[in-house]
C-alpha cells in the first residue's frame, strides 16, 4: 500500500515515520514556482505515523496516524493521484520527478 506525503513551501514539511518507506518524490509548480514537494511512498502495516512539522522558528510538530491519509494499492495509482493535480483546464501546472528526500 501507498501513500502520498506532501510538503508545502514555507509551510510545513511532512516526514515519514517507522513502516513509511519513500519511494519517489516530486516537485509541483504552479505557473513557474514550486509551491510544494509530494513523496510516494510505501507503507508496512497499519500503526505508521507522519510527522508534519512547521517551518520556521518554533514550528510544531504534529504526529499523524496513517488512518488521516488516501490509501493506493500500487505506486501506479499514487501517480495518476499526483498527475490529477496537474490536468485541469488550461492552468499552468506540472510535476517534475526529484530526488527522494
Amino acid at each position: 500500500m501507498y501513500i502520498i506525503l506532501t510538503s508545502k513551501l514555507g509551510e510545513y514539511d511532512a516526514w515519514p515515520g517507522q513502516g513509511i518507506a519513500p519511494v519517489e518524490s516530486y516537485e509541483y509548480f504552479f505557473y513557474g514556482r514550486k509551491k510544494a514537494d509530494f513523496t510516494i511512498a510505501e507503507v508496512n502495516g497499519d500503526q505508521g505515523r507522519v510527522s508534519i512539522v512547521e517551518t520556521g522558528e518554533g514550528g510544531k510538530t504534529n504526529s499523524v496516524p496513517l488512518k488521516f491519509f488516501e490509501r493506493f494499492g500500487t505506486v501506479e495509482a499514487a501517480r495518476a493521484e499526483l498527475e490529477q493535480l496537474v490536468t485541469f483546464g488550461s492552468i499552468d501546472a506540472r510535476l517534475e520527478k526529484a530526488p527522494l528526500r
